[in-house]
């Protein structure tokens, strides 16, 4: 059965790349292309700070430092890989935080529980993957933590899926925080290209200095 040749179609999509741009252009003829310029994304509402971090053990006491001394309604940690993101919620579980843990390895219904019992309020500290880095809405994500920057499959600066992850704060006409964890020069460089490519300032905090920590709290 094919469709009237006179019906409006419309396709909506959080992201523009060259294979969602393909796919439209498959099924609507000529359409009329609406769509957010890079340059116009707000970040406004988002406080972005970085952390220096020499090696693994300093990212996670920078973790527990931050979880200790910022005031926190809920939190997402997004790690690189599945396995830093086992490893960072055992960790955590094993000094005594409640965390919940969310990664593709999961089955649906695993996830879907993970999910609801996060946005009750039941865990207040959600590590995950790039899995909730687009189309998460909680209202109570006052806190997003880049364990480890987000890279594309050939290793460069993923900016789309850094601008999603931190997304997950700062919504509906709240205040939020992103802080970044930074190991090593290769990714102070991918820091300073995600700060320039944003034309939004990043800056740096010391997770030693309590008193600056409980200055930032939202």
């Amino acid at each position: 059965m094919s469709l009237a040749p006179t019906i409006q179609g419309v396709l909506f999509s959080a992201t523009y790349d060259d294979e969602v741009m393909k796919f439209a252009g498959n099924i609507i003829p000529n359409p009329t292309i609406i769509r957010l310029k890079r340059e116009e994304e707000s970040l406004e509402s988002i406080a972005q700070y970085y952390i220096k971090c020499k090696v693994q053990e300093e990212k996670y006491q920078a973790l527990a430092n931050i979880y200790a001394f910022i005031e926190i309604g809920q939190a997402i940690v997004f790690c690189q890989t599945r396995k830093s993101a086992h490893f960072l919620a055992g960790k955590m579980s094993k000094d005594g935080h409640s965390v919940a843990i969310l990664s593709g390895d999961m089955d649906i219904s695993a996830r879907v529980d993970v999910l609801n019992r996060f946005r009750e309020g039941k865990e207040k500290l959600l590590i995950t993957t790039n899995l909730c880095a687009r189309g998460l809405d909680i209202e109570q994500i006052t806190l997003v933590i880049n364990y480890d920057l987000p890279l594309d499959l050939m290793g460069n600066t993923d900016f789309e899926t850094y601008l999603h992850r931190i997304g997950r704060t700062g919504r509906f006409g709240k205040k939020g925080i992103a802080i970044n964890f930074i190991d090593g020069p290769d990714n102070m460089q991918r820091l300073q290209t995600i700060q320039q490519h944003f034309g939004r300032p990043i800056k740096c905090l010391d997770t030693d200095n309590y008193e600056q920590l409980e200055n930032i709290a939202v």
